[in-house]
């Protein structure tokens, strides 16, 4: 058995993605436990992953309302990095803002729910699409600022969705209509002349992803809720970005980062 503050699924990518579930100071590898019963009870206790205090409700994944209030990474403009005060003087951490927005971003064009754009940090991509649950993707543009990747995703965002439906992503029932290629020459198509300079010269080749999951499960959208039902136990069927899949419902890990839990393989 396994106890502590958790984290979030850790993906590493391979074919199938591998996954780990992340505490705080240890992990565990899940994909050897696909077939497995696994046991999962929230002990009682939230810890802000930033700071580390007890809390009664955490916050932004994770965080006590303190820290949402005062972290640079808590920050409004990271949802919405088009908000950028960083140049009116106002930004609350300079030191953040040195290695997390003022370097190079990528603009990407991805297929998860369906097609979507996002933004991610330059050399996280990766990470990002499979913790969306894309299972192809590809570059579109690379920008200096994470304020200016945000207006650029607002742009192509007038004429395409920015955000995955979690029940589609999960249920994957739905089938592409047209390619990544087709898609990019679409939005290139229709932006504005100031952004054309950030657009790759070159289409880099899409990545896909292949997520682990028995072959005849159907997922079942119930999601698994610590707050509402402290014990999650079932059979693990699956993972595909932050959520395990079982037979009685799916459950967002990193929802509950924070949360002391305990893990165990019962079956």
């Amino acid at each position: 058995m396994l106890s502590g503050d958790l984290r979030s699924l850790e993906p590493t990518l391979s074919e199938p993605v591998q996954y780990k579930l992340c505490f705080a100071d240890i992990d565990q590898p899940l994909n050897e436990l696909i077939g497995r019963e696994i046991r999962m009870e929230f002990m009682g206790k939230r810890h802000c992953i930033a700071c580390g205090r007890s809390v009664n409700k955490t916050f932004q994944n994770g965080y006590c309302f303190p820290c949402v209030r005062s972290l640079a990474e808590c920050d409004l403009c990271i949802v919405k990095p088009h908000e950028c005060h960083f140049h009116l003087g106002t930004c609350r951490d300079e030191t953040f803002a040195a290695s997390h927005c003022m370097i190079p971003h990528y603009v990407y064009l991805a297929w998860s729910s369906g097609f979507k754009v996002g933004l991610t940090r330059k050399g996280r991509q990766l990470k990002r699409w499979m913790d969306q649950g894309a299972t192809a993707a590809v570059v579109i543009g690379e920008v200096p600022t994470r304020r200016l990747a945000g207006e650029l995703e607002m742009e192509i965002a007038k004429h395409m969705q920015d955000k995955t439906d979690w029940r589609k992503m999960l249920k994957e029932e739905h089938e592409q209509d047209r390619t990544l290629a087709e898609v990019r020459d679409e939005v290139i198509a229709r932006l504005a002349e100031p952004f054309m300079q950030y657009v790759l010269s070159e289409m880099m080749e899409p990545q896909k992803f292949v997520y682990p999951r028995e072959e005849t499960f159907k997922v079942n959208l119930k999601s698994m809720n610590f707050d509402k039902a402290p014990l999650v136990q079932g059979t693990l069927r699956g993972m595909k970005g932050q959520y395990m899949l079982f037979d009685e419902g799916v459950l967002n890990v990193k929802k509950f980062a924070g949360y002391r839990v305990a893990f165990d393989v019962v079956g």
